[in-house]
């Protein structure tokens, strides 16, 4: 098997280990080296590429490498095995067209209204009440997510991204932006600017106060590690682990799985990772992904391990998922 390793900013030394240790032919290539245009891919089995957002994970601009380069080497020489998915990387990092392949394959929603016109506002407002949940079409981790309380914010957040500033919200959004610390870090130490708009079409969801959400991986149609995000105190509405939120591995239901299971089946996706909060009414999606931020077996002195987790594969086996990953495209190829 010859394989060809993208190099990237997180997980690069990871796959590149495990490419070792399974004595898999490697070359490495950058995407910023035009050199990798002119490789000759066509003795290439597996490709493998852990993509990062390079400016801020709302540009989508910032997803260059997964959108375009992946998917024309992809059309180029269709016998190559890439990760991510090439099924599902035209849902990466966009919750419009999650939406749209959710809805039309009737997984179940959080209720949802996208913000196509000022008149779907009207309709956002009569259907979802407040406060009710925006997020932006581009993002990750969390971020980019607001809750608006009243038909003021509601309709300043809207303007922002139709590209309309001159308003009260909109100054109030970019002194916010501009007053937090991470704004001065990016600019200051990583030399690069997070981009300061939102993009439509923003999509307005009713508010589910919930105290977890459950975060699952599917490898080959069948979940192999999944976990439960915690508040870690009363005032959180957001969930990530990144955010303050507590990982917990222990007993998750059957229709969660059966619902992670069927979706990466009609996408269909090798690998695919999936949001999923609990309600009265059973599980509902709320987003998913080709790739995801993964921690390894007992990383924080945080992290909950209970004895009735039931997915089979061990958490010291699944929680090594470059592993996993590196031996799936083996054994499909032997």
């Amino acid at each position: 098997m010859k394989a060809v390793l993208f190099k990237s900013n997180e997980r690069f030394e990871a796959f590149r280990k495990s490419l070792s240790d399974h004595n898999i032919e490697c070359t490495i290539l950058d995407f910023r080296d035009n050199g990798w245009l002119d490789f000759d891919f066509s003795e290439v089995d597996l490709i493998i590429y852990y993509p990062s957002t390079k400016y801020s994970s709302n540009y989508n601009l910032s997803l260059l490498d997964v959108f375009d380069h992946l998917i024309h080497i992809k059309s180029s020489y269709p016998h190559i095995q890439i990760y991510p998915d090439p099924n599902a990387i035209p849902y990466y990092n966009d919750k419009y067209k999650q939406y749209l392949f959710l809805c039309h394959n009737d997984y179940p929603i959080p209720q949802t209204v996208p913000l196509l016109s000022k008149e779907s506002l009207n309709l956002a407002e009569q259907e979802l009440g407040y406060p009710m949940i925006i997020k932006n079409r581009y993002g990750a981790a969390g971020v980019y997510v607001y809750r608006v309380k009243n038909r003021n914010e509601l309709t300043g957040i809207y303007n922002l991204s139709t590209f309309h500033f001159i308003h009260w919200y909109a100054f109030k959004f970019y002194r916010r932006f501009l007053l937090r610390r991470i704004f001065f870090y990016y600019f200051l130490k990583r030399k690069r600017m997070l981009y300061p708009f939102l993009s439509e079409p923003l999509l307005a969801q009713k508010f589910v106060n919930h105290e977890r959400d459950l975060k699952l991986v599917v490898g080959n149609q069948q979940v192999v590690e999944g976990h439960w995000r915690r508040k870690a105190d009363e005032k959180m509405w957001k969930v990530n682990i990144d955010s303050g939120g507590i990982g917990e591995w222990s007993y998750i239901p059957d229709d969660a799985i059966h619902i992670a299971e069927e979706l990466a089946k009609d996408i269909p996706a090798r690998w695919l990772n999936l949001d999923l909060f609990e309600t009265s009414e059973g599980f509902l999606i709320s987003e998913f992904s080709p790739v995801w931020h993964h921690y390894t077996y007992k990383e924080k002195p945080s992290f909950v391990y209970k004895d009735d987790y039931n997915i089979q594969m061990p958490l010291e086996k699944s929680l090594k998922l470059e592993d996993i990953i590196v031996e799936s495209y083996l054994n499909s190829n032997e």
